[in-house]
């Protein structure tokens, strides 16, 4: 007979399925910010402090945004399971900063088919980081898209034509705010390039060609995401902000959740996504995102929609070994 945290026990594999799948999320900078706790009927999320980017993100909201697109996904894999599960989303100072979300585990039932068709989509989804896509995105795809997003308790803002200007300016404007910032540049460069042997951060054969061999990875990557942005050179494209009502702790949990749905959602509808988030980590430039949304919620990212290719832009950004990012009691 075996407890319920014997390796045996299928709650105990379902939690650890959940929480492998979890491991498989996008993150800032790939820096997979997450920490799974399993308990007794119970997995636990948590911000792993020695992944946060202290520069680029000072107030971990991106960290968080992050896990919550890791929760989102171990959610899916439980309901593809058959799994019912509750969450219960901690506010910060309650059982310890570093707390996000627990799941606790209920009966066993019939696997939902939507979570089986999005499950079965992650393998799929790739960052699009390429500069000019040529085909036109559905509009029908988009609102399904925000849709999704919206299930979860966030919200996708399309803007219009003529907001890109200002979009490509507040692109602009954070990219000088980091290049004068020293230490910025050095975490960005800890981060990004190179083959990645502690399998974080985005090695360099996941980063778009580069004709300026002489520039540095992050710099590269930061400018590759600011010419995204104009208008005249991509007119396939269409952008959104990811955004939530509120501005704490909860509401960026639930954007990631957000952002999850809708972009697992784009890959089934052969939608490809590439989430900007230089334009969101400058106070100034986030302001001028907020305008562009009315005022009426805060943004988290800015989000690029385009036809899907026929082949992945990019290499799989590498993922930590389970031992790294799963504990048991």
């Amino acid at each position: 007979m075996t407890t319920d945290n014997e390796p045996g026990d299928p709650r105990a594999a379902a939690l650890t399925r959940a929480a492998a799948f979890g491991g498989t999320a996008p993150s800032i900078h790939n820096s997979q910010p997450w920490r799974w706790h399993i308990g007794d009927g119970t997995l636990d999320l948590a911000l792993e402090r020695r992944r946060l980017l202290w520069s680029s993100d000072p107030d971990s909201r991106l960290a968080v945004l992050s896990c919550g697109i890791a929760l989102h996904h171990a959610r899916l894999e439980l309901a593809a399971l058959g799994w019912e599960a509750e969450v219960d989303r901690t506010p910060a100072g309650e059982d310890g900063i570093d707390r996000l979300a627990r799941i606790s585990l209920g009966p066993c039932g019939t696997p939902e088919h939507h979570a089986v068709r999005l499950v079965g989509a992650a393998g799929r989804r790739r960052t699009d980081r390429r500069t000019a896509p040529t085909a036109p995105v559905d509009f029908h795809r988009l609102r399904s898209i925000a849709t999704a997003a919206q299930d979860q308790g966030a919200d996708v803002r399309l803007l219009r034509p003529r907001q890109l200007l200002e979009l490509a300016g507040a692109v602009e404007r954070a990219r000088e705010v980091e290049r004068a910032d020293a230490a910025w540049q050095v975490e960005l460069a800890g981060w990004v390039g190179g083959s990645r042997p502690s399998r974080t951060g985005i090695p360099a054969d996941a980063l778009p060609a580069d004709p300026f061999q002489l520039v540095a990875p992050g710099r590269a990557l930061r400018r590759a995401g600011a010419t995204l942005v104009d208008e005249s050179r991509d007119r396939a494209s269409v952008f959104g902000v990811l955004c939530t009502p509120g501005d704490d702790r909860i509401d960026w949990l639930r954007a990631g959740e957000g952002l999850s749905a809708g972009w697992l959602t784009a890959t089934v509808l052969d939608v490809s996504v590439l989430p900007l988030s230089i334009v969101t980590e400058v106070a100034t430039s986030r302001a001028t995102v907020r305008g562009l949304i009315g005022w009426t919620a805060h943004p988290h990212l800015a989000l690029r929609f385009a036809a899907s290719p026929a082949v992945g832009p990019e290499a799989r950004t590498p993922r930590l070994p389970l031992p790294e990012i799963i504990e048991r009691d």
